[in-house]
C-alpha cells in the first residue's frame, strides 16, 4: 500500500510524506459498531508491517525524483521548487517501483500539496484530539476507549467546529484562501481515520503533521511529547515568516503553555489564540496562569467551553465575516457554556 500524507508548499519549497506499507484493509475498513472488531482493527492500526527499502518515484511542481523508504516505511519528499497561485491543493504524481521481498510492483498514487494563496490573510493551526474531536486524549482510559472506534463515522466532532473553521478558510480567493495546518502529537498511523473524518464533518482539510510512533510504541500512550508541537509550529512559521498566525488548542495538555512559548519565541507573528477548556469546576491554576501570560503579550485570546466566544472575538477583529457568531452560536446550541461559568474568558490583550 502507497500511502501519501497531505504535504505543503512553503518558503523552503515543497514538503510531502508518505509510507509504504502492507495492506491489511485497515484503511478501507467499512464501519462497524462491533466493539471486538474495531479492538481487532485498532490492533492491526497500530502493529503495521511497514516495507523498509522500498523504492517510490515523484513528479511534479518542477521536479522529480527516486527516493528510498526508511526503517519505519517512510518517505519524503522535498523539492526546492518555489509553488504559488490561487488553486489551493497541487497534485504530486507517486509510484511505488520496488519493494523488497515482494513481487514486482508497479503500484501508482497522487500526493496533494497545499499551496497557499497570494491572498491568504494569516494561516490557522489547530490541534486535533480534544479540540476539534472528542477523544478524551488528557485521560488515558477514556481516551483508549474513544481511540478503539476506529471508524471516522464513529467519531464525533465537537459544536461549532465546523463552521468556525471554514470561516477562518475563507477569503477573497475562495473557501480555501488561508491555510489550516493540524499539529498533533497523535501518530501518523491515524492520518487517514482524522482525514475522512473532516470531510465527513466538513472541516477544512489540511495537511497534518503527526508523529512517528517510538521505538517502544509508548510515547503517544503515555504522552511523551518531547517538543513535537513547539518544533512543527516553529516549522511553519519558518515556511510562511509574512503571515501571521492564529493558534487553537485545548487545556486538556499542554497547549496552552506551547502557545505561550511559541508566542515569546516569534513576536508579533501570533494573530490570536484559542482555547478550548476542558478543565473540571475547580480549574488548573496553571493553564489560567498561561492563557493570561498570553494576553498580557497583547495578544488577542479566548478560553471557553465551546467557540462561540473565538467567533465573537473574531468577528471583532475582522478575521471572519459577519455573521460567524451567529452560524457557531446556532451549532453549538444547548451546549453553550455561556458567560460566568468555570473557564469562561475573552481577552483582547
Amino acid at each position: 500500500m502507497l500511502m501519501p500524507y497531505l504535504g505543503y508548499a512553503g518558503r523552503d519549497g515543497v514538503w510531502l510524506r508518505g509510507r509504504v506499507l502492507e495492506d491489511e484493509g485497515v484503511v478501507s475498513a467499512p464501519h462497524t459498531t462491533s466493539a471486538v472488531h474495531n479492538l481487532w482493527l485498532t490492533f492491526k492500526r497500530y502493529e503495521t508491517d511497514e516495507i523498509p527499502g522500498a523504492k517510490v518515484e515523484w513528479a511534479g511542481l518542477g521536479g522529480s525524483g527516486h527516493l528510498v523508504c526508511d526503517d519505519g516505511g517512510y518517505f519524503e519528499v522535498r523539492h526546492p521548487e518555489q509553488v504559488a497561485g490561487e488553486t489551493p491543493w497541487v497534485p504530486l504524481h507517486l509510484n511505488l517501483v520496488h519493494a523488497p521481498g515482494y513481487p514486482p510492483v508497479g503500484l501508482a498514487g497522487e500526493g496533494l500539496v497545499r499551496v497557499v494563496s497570494p491572498s491568504a490573510r494569516f494561516v490557522v493551526v489547530s490541534d486535533i484530539d480534544d479540540t476539534i474531536v472528542h477523544t478524551g486524549a488528557s485521560e488515558i482510559i477514556k481516551h483508549w476507549r474513544i481511540v478503539t472506534a476506529n471508524s471516522p463515522e464513529s467519531r464525533v466532532a465537537f459544536p461549532g467546529v465546523a463552521e468556525f473553521y471554514r470561516a477562518l478558510a475563507r477569503g477573497s480567493a475562495g473557501p480555501e484562501t488561508n491555510p489550516i495546518f493540524y499539529v498533533s502529537s497523535s501518530p501518523w498511523n491515524l492520518f487517514d481515520l482524522y482525514d475522512r473524518f473532516m470531510t465527513l464533518r466538513g472541516i477544512p482539510r489540511g495537511p497534518m503533521l503527526l508523529r512517528n510512533l517510538s521505538g517502544d510504541g509508548l510515547d503517544w500512550v503515555l504522552r511523551r511529547h518531547n517538543g513535537h508541537k513547539m518544533r512543527m509550529i516553529e516549522k511553519l512559521l519558518n515556511a510562511y515568516p509574512d503571515l501571521p498566525f492564529i493558534l487553537i488548542g485545548d487545556s486538556g495538555q499542554d497547549d496552552t503553555a506551547i502557545y505561550l512559548d511559541v508566542a515569546k519565541r516569534f513576536p508579533g507573528r501570533i494573530l490570536s489564540v484559542h482555547i478550548h477548556d476542558l478543565r473540571k469546576a475547580e480549574g488548573h491554576t496553571r493553564i489560567g496562569a498561561d492563557f493570561d501570560a498570553i494576553r498580557a503579550l497583547g495578544i488577542p485570546a479566548t478560553l471557553s467551553g465551546t467557540l462561540i466566544e473565538a467567533a465573537i472575538l473574531g468577528e471583532r477583529l475582522g478575521i471572519v465575516e459577519p455573521g460567524t457568531e451567529a452560524t457557531v452560536r446556532e451549532a453549538v446550541g444547548g451546549l453553550d457554556t455561556g458567560a460566568g461559568q468555570a473557564g469562561h474568558e475573552v481577552g483582547t490583550g
